[in-house]
């Protein structure tokens, strides 16, 4: 199955990426429909809630949810599951008509039926069901995801034709992956496929989110660039973006000698040629490893290849178009730089062309950490197995070590001679040997080369004095060519490591490189001490490091690929790397705009939780029992091919081993891993994996169970990532207006229950008409009074003489003055849910008649705009504004936002402030709603209550309620004056008609009392 028709490729290491997320609300499940389908099965049920549309995800009993159907045979499951899901799809948020049957697979447990949602005959983007039947007949469970409330159009605004070419200009000017300064090669790049389907946004993340009609459409040029676009079909505007690069028997090798010249291209090996014959270290590497990754899925699980179907499995050597030290899957071929083919890297990318066509992960969010994980297992799996690039993988692990061929920071001290002696800055190289904690001491020495560039102690030149270095270290000035040079040619000469001075003012930093050799930099003043030296130089270089660390290599991942110059990973302490443990961690990714939402560091979950059930351990305070590599991998292959659909993210997967463990538990058909001895090659010589009968697996006990349920538990796999803040935009935890032992005055209030009557309005729009004006609107976001709104509809077309929307709507209150007291504030209630960048509010101001100006983001004292609207947004780009919605929820929770009058304006002075609402040409979600708006200051005297009462028939009595109040206060009705009255007693009475009033009472205040001007109203008899 591939996601919505799309495949996925993926990268090693990571790569940055922008999501646009759009709202919608969440659906809440049928209490009727769950009922019946409880009632139905004939054991207790468990149900969890898919996080994407609140409605199930997971249904499954440890008896049958429909025992009055019969499933003996794999047709009679498919109809089984068929019954079932005409009967409750409803509950998942599908209609029953919209799910089409699209597989029926055989399994250790029974048979797992897959099918797939469609709207009107459209697919949907991930929209994927599987129902799992036991060999007994019954139905144990369904989960997946599907789009609910899908009511749309089918048609698309934007043809095939355009959506395509646009996608194609989007990769061209810079793919998903690429960075500011990209050197990606975008030559040969093609439209793969393009499919309309329903997309729902949000799935990735499990948040809620909005159904469109896309393109989900792929661009490639089958090297270098891999990526889905998803595109509005109604606006043509870009929703969702993601590489594709997988960034490891049929086989073939194809060598591209690292140039950009396809001409000597070659293929170098094909299966029966002879091996290793001529091929080099890395070429039979790959050649070797693939081979293995085939027959470990044929032999352990009956899998012919990533397809299923015996694909052909081509891997490309010296792949120019890598940004190196990296590899990758593409969708059709692994490819690898030099240096960076050993059998767990390798097997790693053939990892992702089985997650392709089994679950279909997408690359995104914990989806793609999964995806990810599923490699990085994968590669670690044969890395065991084999007999290859094996030094201390069987030596067991420290709960809480790291390795001590992990690389950290290093300690560089000149021993001799005395008058330079002492500790230096260093930083290690990201090539060979990692310096232990005992150090390496040895004599370095100045490198001397050829002066014809200007230096001769750059390193750049055949070193003249290489008979000096033979053993040693030596030292060379940073400069002129690059570090591989230099280290070449320390290589060439036989020294045992190098030094690289930095240049003056330089701050030090590691190098890469490809080398067996020791490496290190330090600064310029230390590269002086050297190479002044009037003696032998000695020093030693060592693990900074004092925490204890074990001499084993097992469960680091590409510690054997010489580019890396060490592991890039560690699956036994994640955090080792900087990759988190548990969802808790401080190191768990939460930034969806870089590494695709965290697919390369959140992945450490997921391979800290295979590493714990494989081993066992004792991690966050639980004890997890090892269950064996054997077990483990079986699981999480029953896992990946029954239970994970495209969508899935930590949660789902920890319910999917569950499940798999209770359907495999007790099943004698289970396999042990085997990758079988070798292959015959025709031309001579054999090639490392063969076919072989894998011996049975014993099975899988309740005590396993009790393990995966423990690992789950360890590593937090159904928490939150609390850490990530994922909460309201604004902060609902409102400070006091004013601090202790001071009073707040209002002078100005606006509840908008009257509507926008006082305020007036203005507008831009690049097309006459086309925006939408603020209005008065109640009932938003769970406030049901009055608001000011500024809506932010689904509607528009983007570029369109016609239908653009692009527009600034502005809500200017009335002249308000700047107050006298301490600390003036303007505050404000509001709640944002918009598109995000493309629409979005801020505040402006004008005083004294003057022109308006943004609101300095130093001027808010609580909840500033937090975002600035995109590129081609309108008329606010770049602007900070409040833009989209809660943190990883389609909601806009209300809260107040907190402007310091002093510092926009002086006491006394007149403003008028602008709440100014922009949008771009297409595309919405709800609006921004404003409400409470209000500016006060603060006092160290007491502010009185003005309250009126009517005492006796005709007259009125006005209470001034503060610090025993005395003074005056002048009345008003209508804008008229009744009269002024002395205060006796905090109160004073005057004579009206019989009726209800509406007085403007302004108390003159006393050396106790703040002054103040209040409204009453009052019935008098």
């Amino acid at each position: 199955m591939k996601l919505g028709m799309q495949g996925i490729s993926l990268a090693l290491v990571a790569a940055s990426l922008v999501i646009t997320p759009v709202a919608a609300v969440a659906a809440k499940p049928d209490p009727s429909g769950i009922d019946k389908l409880k009632a139905t099965a004939d054991q207790t049920v468990t149900l969890k809630k898919e996080g994407a549309t609140g409605l199930l995800g997971f249904v499954s009993t440890k008896g049958d949810l429909l025992p009055r159907v019969a499933a003996d045979t794999k047709s009679e499951a498919a109809a089984k599951a068929r019954a079932y899901l005409d009967e409750y799809a409803s509950v998942f948020g599908a209609k029953a008509g919209q799910l089409d049957q699209s597989k029926v697979s055989t399994t250790p447990a029974g048979w797992t039926v897959e099918f797939e949602q469609a709207y009107q005959g459209v697919p949907v983007f991930g929209g994927v069901l599987k129902a799992h039947v036991d060999k007994s007949g019954d139905l144990t469970s369904v989960n997946g995801f599907a789009a609910p409330n899908l009511d749309l159009s089918t048609t698309p605004k934007w043809s095939k034709e355009k959506a395509t070419a646009k996608a194609l200009q989007l990769v061209k000017a810079k793919p998903a992956e690429a960075p500011v300064d990209s050197k990606i090669d975008t030559s040969g790049l093609e439209v793969v496929k393009a499919d309309l389907n329903i997309y729902r946004m949000g799935a990735a993340q499990g948040v809620s989110g909005k159904s469109l009609l896309a393109w989900v459409i792929e661009v490639s040029n089958k090297s270098t660039v891999r990526e889905t676009l998803v595109l509005d079909a109604a606006t043509g505007k870009p929703v969702n973006r993601y590489s594709m690069i997988d960034n490891a028997t049929d086989r073939e090798l194809i060598e591209k000698h690292n140039t950009g010249d396809t001409t000597d291209d070659a293929t170098v090996w094909r299966e029966n040629d002879a091996f290793p014959g001529t091929l080099d270290k890395d070429q039979a590497n790959e050649v070797a490893t693939t081979g293995e990754s085939y027959w470990l899925y044929k032999n352990t699980f009956g899998r012919d290849s990533y397809d299923g179907n015996g694909a052909k499995m081509v891997t490309v050597n010296n792949d120019p178009a890598i940004s190196c030290p990296n590899a990758n899957w593409n969708g059709e071929t692994t490819n690898y730089c030099s240096g960076v083919t050993s059998d767990d890297v390798v097997a790693h990318e053939w990892g992702h062309a089985y997650t392709e066509y089994t679950s279909g992960l997408i690359y995104q969010w914990q989806p793609g950490a999964l995806n990810e994980a599923y490699s990085d297992m994968w590669g670690n799996t044969v890395d065991f197995l084999n007999a290859r690039e094996n030094t201390t993988d069987d030596v067991d692990r420290t709960d809480g070590h790291c390795s001590s061929s992990t690389r950290g920071a290093i300690e560089l001290t000149i021993n001799s001679p005395a008058d330079i002696a002492g500790g230096c800055p260093a930083a290690a190289a990201n090539f060979g040997p990692v310096y232990p904690t005992s150090g390496v001491t040895s004599d370095i020495v100045v490198g001397q080369d050829d002066p014809a560039d200007g230096s001769p102690t750059n390193g750049c030149g055949a070193f003249t004095n290489a008979a000096d270095l033979a053993g040693k270290f030596v030292y060379v000035d940073r400069g002129v060519c690059s570090f591989a040079t230099k280290v070449a040619n320390a290589n060439a000469a036989g020294a045992k490591g190098i030094v690289i001075g930095f240049l003056q003012g330089q701050p030090i930093g590691s190098i890469s490189g490809n080398s067996s050799i020791y490496g290190a930099t330090t600064d310029f003043a230390t590269g002086q001490k050297i190479k002044s030296a009037t003696s032998t130089v000695n020093i030693t270089i060592k693990d900074a490091s004092t925490s204890t660390k074990d001499d084993s290599v097992r469960w680091l991942m590409g510690e054997d690929s010489t580019a890396f110059g060490g592991a890039i990973r560690d699956m036994w302490n994640p955090t080792c790397y900087g990759d988190p443990g548990k969802v808790s961690d401080a190191e768990y990714h939460c930034d969806g705009a870089t590494d695709s939402g965290g697919v390369h560091t959140n992945s450490g979950v997921i391979n800290h939780h295979y590493a714990l059930l494989v081993d066992g351990g004792s991690y966050n305070d639980v004890n997890v029992a090892g269950i064996g590599l054997d077990k483990a991998a079986n699981l999480i292959w029953h896992a990946q091919t029954n239970y994970l659909t495209p969508t899935s993210g930590f949660p789902e997967f920890a319910q999917a081993m569950v499940s798999s463990c209770a359907d495999l538990m007790g099943v004698t058909t289970l396999k042990k891993l085997t990758l079988g001895t070798s292959t015959p090659q025709a031309g001579g010589g054999e090639t490392p994996g063969g076919e072989a009968v894998a011996p049975a697996l014993e099975p899988i006990t309740a005590d396993d169970c009790a393990s995966v349920a423990a690992a789950n538990t360890a590593t937090e796999l159904t928490k939150e990532p609390a850490q990530c803040n994922f909460g309201p935009m604004l902060d609902p935890n409102t400070p006091a207006l004013c601090g202790e032992g001071t009073n707040e005055v209002t002078t100005y209030t606006e509840d908008f229950e009257d509507g926008l009557a006082g305020w007036t309005q203005d507008a831009e729009a690049g097309v006459p008409g086309n925006d939408y004006p603020w209005e008065a609107a109640s009932d938003v976001e769970d406030n049901a009074t009055g608001v000011a709104f500024a809506p932010d509809p689904n509607e528009g077309s983007c570029g369109s003489a016609t239908g653009d929307i692009t527009s600034r709507n502005g809500l200017i209150s009335p002249a308000l003055t700047v107050p006298k007291g301490l600390s003036p504030r303007f505050s404000f209630d509001h709640s944002v849910l918009t598109e995000w960048g493309y629409d979005g509010g801020n505040v402006k101001v004008s005083v004294n008649g003057g022109e308006f100006k943004l609101v300095d983001q130093a001027a808010y004292a609580f909840n500033a705009p937090g975002g600035t609207m995109s590129a081609d947004s309108g008329y606010m780009e770049g602007e900070p504004a409040w833009t989209g919605s809660d943190g990883n929820s389609f909601t806009g929770k209300w809260g107040t936002t907190i402007v310091k009058l002093d510092s926009v304006a002086a006491a006394g002075d007149t403003v008028q402030f602008r709440f100014d609402f922009g949008r771009d040409g297409c595309g919405g979600a709800r609006g921004w709603a404003v409400d409470n708006v209000k500016v006060s200051y603060c006092t160290e005297k007491a502010v009185p209550e003005i309250s009126a009462t009517s005492p006796k028939r005709g007259k009125v009595e006005i209470t001034v309620d503060g610090e025993r109040a005395t003074g005056e206060i002048v009345v008003k009705e209508h804008g008229i004056r009744v009269g002024r009255f002395t205060l006796k007693r905090e109160e004073a009475t005057f004579r009206a008609l019989r009726g209800t009033h509406t007085y403007e009472v302004a108390y003159s205040g006393d050396r106790r009392n703040e002054a103040i001007t209040d409204t009453v109203t009052v019935t008098v008899r």
